[in-house]
């Protein structure tokens, strides 16, 4: 069935009852509300033929989708809502879309109507939804609230190499976020990700994600270990949850295509690696060069862990 994405725009006063539908935030143990000390522009973005289930909390009849999107900005506890021309019905969620895209389904008739962009409602939509993570409707100053807020749903704060794969499959830009590392926060968009370090004075959403694993190219350790440090090689590839990659495991990730110039720590003691064979270099297989005489300090090659 064609889709119909649909967009519009609600402009009024934001009264004292009324709160900002562009910075929903979280103090530390408070419950979520959106606060609002400006006036309010808000766009929803809507998809035809699509609900969010479970997440509805007011439901009331009322003559357009413009009027829906009114009561639900003048709503503390309204994320995103659902509109039925037939029936004129209109249904205030707790939540959105982009936090739940794996509970987004087909409903005839109904409109589903958030906060997300344009490109992500299309996204949403398609069906493909794999690797795609949610973003919460929450913003936090701090990781461990986003963390928690993550572990809620059986979900992680997103590792590296997920944004990275997130970023592959056209996820739209995000504000900047929380993600796995706690000393920085992550931009995501359809031509990478971006990292700005911390401290940022502003709460944040924080990226979570759940992508089960068949394979994925190794990542390296953003910290270098000393050479006899095994115990912390493997701690810094469990932070990215991974593990020292092996030599055959380097040659299949060689195989789909991932190169690289660092010398690389690996699974086998006493030795670093590249994913590249050069001339003069021990090579492993004809794909891995890597070497008994290692530097005496160097980054880990860690392959995720698979589920």
């Amino acid at each position: 069935m064609k889709q119909i994405f649909a967009v519009f725009f609600i402009t009024f006063a934001c009264y004292a009852l009324a709160n900002a539908f562009f910075s929903p935030y979280c103090q530390e143990n408070a419950t979520c509300v959106r606060g609002c000390s400006w006036g309010l522009e808000r766009g929803f973005n809507g998809v035809a033929n699509r609900v969010l289930p479970g997440h509805d909390h007011r439901n009331l009849t009322v003559a357009s989708p413009v009027l829906c999107g009114r009561e639900c900005l003048i709503d503390d506890r309204c994320f995103s809502f659902h509109y039925s021309e037939g029936e004129r019905r209109c249904e205030l969620n707790g939540a959105t879309a982009s936090r739940y895209p794996m509970e987004l389904i087909e409903m005839e008739g109904i409109f589903y109507y958030g906060p997300e962009e344009p490109k992500l409602v299309q996204l949403l939509a398609s069906g493909n939804k794999t690797g795609i993570p949610s973003l919460t409707d929450c913003w936090y100053h701090t990781h461990a609230s986003a963390a928690s807020e993550c572990r809620r749903t059986g979900q992680h704060l997103c590792l590296q190499w997920e944004l990275d794969h997130a970023s592959k499959e056209g996820y739209p830009t995000t504000p900047p976020s929380w993600y796995a590392d706690p000393d920085s926060l992550a931009v995501l968009n359809e031509t990478g990700v971006t990292y700005h370090d911390l401290p940022l004075t502003a709460p944040s959403p924080g990226l979570c994600c759940s992508l089960p694993m068949t394979y994925r190219d190794p990542v390296i350790t953003p910290k270098s270990y000393e050479l006899a440090d095994r115990a912390g090689q493997a701690r810094g590839c469990s932070d990215l949850a991974a593990h020292p990659c092996t030599l055959a495991e380097l040659k299949e990730a060689y195989d789909h295509g991932y190169r690289s110039l660092y010398w690389g720590y690996l699974a086998t003691p006493n030795r670093h690696a590249i994913v590249g064979c050069h001339h003069g270099d021990d090579c492993y297989q004809g794909t891995i060069a890597n070497t008994p005489r290692p530097n005496e300090r160097a980054q880990v090659y860690c392959c995720p862990n698979r589920t």
